[in-house]
């Protein structure tokens, strides 16, 4: 159910698409620039052997094929808009519950008008699939992870946007921005089956900074102002919701910096305020927070990527405030223009707030993926991805942690064509 206020914020949104041809009639006169339209057809074919991501109960261990075909179509105005959209149908030969249609619309726009630049871009996803939560049975102690893929692939709509407006004096510059991450699930809850919470999370703020070498990367002080909600609609009137607001303060650094290092880091505090009394009589709750994601060019042929996130976020289930984090290492290697490999590792926690949640909830990720550029149109992957959870919080019963643990491994088989 969508709150007045946030209808206004989605039709504002739904309209920048329709005013991006408007922004660049505005824009001051450059040179005149192509406006290419792309068009690309995607498909692959794959393996996964643990389908709703639990080892128990009536649905553990459900294996499948999983085929996926797909389209986008995309194009760069010369004015700094673009726009794109695409549609994938999942199948799952031996789930059909779980078959979807995922769309997604998305525009941009970023351009500098002197000393003043703006940035702007925002994604809408319309996932058409089962409207009902899943039935895992009895299975209390299931790890928050299984419920990530399949909840992806019910009905829903999502919005993700990202507002930058800038003003450079100097070497010195000062920038409003704003985001938006919505999620509107659009399930029913019935007995026995998982309950998708709508939620949203919409923050604003100003950044102060400097750049002290021209050409070199951003460094930064900023504050941030704002609201998390979890809806309560299907809950008891007794149930408390992590329904909160926060105030965050942080530094960072954004840019080249070394020729091949890249960086976009952000660390700071955040407290979170919660509306009920979720926490009891302290109804507050803070901690670190992190955004950061680290390039290096180690070689002409070889790339190393970093990302760190760390923060709070409230639960898709439930009602509960989680400390979500993740930390990924990749590697990726050019053999040849046509060939490229890649390595993936990645290590995730969710640590549920409150004393009567006995989570601490780890997902292992690994990823092996190799792919080939038989031309300039026409690319194949492969790719195979290897998970294992468990609950690491030592107060529970063997039970408890039995049911919270699982292993997937899924394999696929890709074809990417470019017009």
């Amino acid at each position: 159910m969508l709150l007045p206020s946030m209808k206004t914020h989605l039709i504002a949104c739904l309209l920048i698409p329709s005013l991006l041809p408007c922004a660049c009639a505005a824009a001051p006169a450059v040179a005149k620039a192509s406006s290419p339209v792309e068009v690309a057809f995607t498909g692959s074919l794959g393996y996964d052997n643990n389908v709703y991501l639990v080892d128990q109960g009536t649905l553990g261990r459900l294996d499948s094929v999983v085929s996926t075909v797909g389209t986008k179509v995309g194009t760069q105005l010369g004015c700094g808009a673009s726009a794109s959209y695409a549609a994938t149908g999942y199948r799952f030969w031996n789930a059909s519950d779980e078959d979807n249609v995922k769309h997604q619309l998305a525009a941009g726009y970023k351009h500098a008008f002197d000393a003043l630049s703006v940035n702007a871009a925002t994604e809408f996803a319309q996932v058409q699939g089962e409207d009902q939560g899943c039935a895992y049975g009895n299975i209390p102690g299931k790890s928050s992870f299984t419920t990530v893929a399949p909840r992806e692939r019910r009905d829903q709509f999502q919005n993700k946007t990202d507002l930058a407006v800038r003003y450079d004096l100097g070497q010195n510059f000062v920038r409003g921005v704003g985001k938006l991450q919505y999620w509107d699930m659009q399930t029913h809850a019935l007995p026995g089956a998982e309950n998708y919470r709508d939620r949203y999370d919409l923050n604003g703020g100003t950044d102060f900074g400097r750049t002290f070498v021209k050409g070199g990367p951003d460094y930064y002080l900023g504050y941030r102002r704002g609201y998390c909600y979890q809806d309560t609609d299907a809950a008891p009137a007794t149930v408390n919701h992590a329904t909160n607001q926060y105030n965050r303060v942080l530094a960072g650094v954004d840019g080249k910096v070394t020729p091949s290092l890249k960086l976009a880091a952000q660390l700071g505090w955040t407290v979170n305020v919660y509306t009920s009394s979720y926490l009891g009589a302290d109804k507050s709750l803070e901690g670190l927070y992190q955004d950061v994601a680290a390039t290096w060019k180690a070689a002409a042929s070889d790339e190393l990527q970093l990302k760190t996130n760390m923060g709070r976020v409230v639960s898709s289930t439930g009602c509960a405030s989680v400390l979500a984090s993740a930390y990924q290492l990749g590697w990726k290697h050019d053999f040849s223009n046509q060939w490229t490999a890649t390595l993936t590792g990645r290590l995730a926690k969710n640590d549920y707030d409150g004393s009567s949640t006995d989570r601490n909830d780890v997902l292992y990720t690994g990823i092996a993926g190799l792919t080939w550029n038989s031309s300039a149109t026409l690319a194949w992957t492969l790719s195979v991805t290897q998970e294992f959870a468990k609950n690491i919080r030592t107060n529970v019963t063997e039970t408890f942690s039995d049911q919270a643990a699982f292993e997937r491994t899924l394999v696929s088989a890709g074809i990417t064509w470019k017009l």
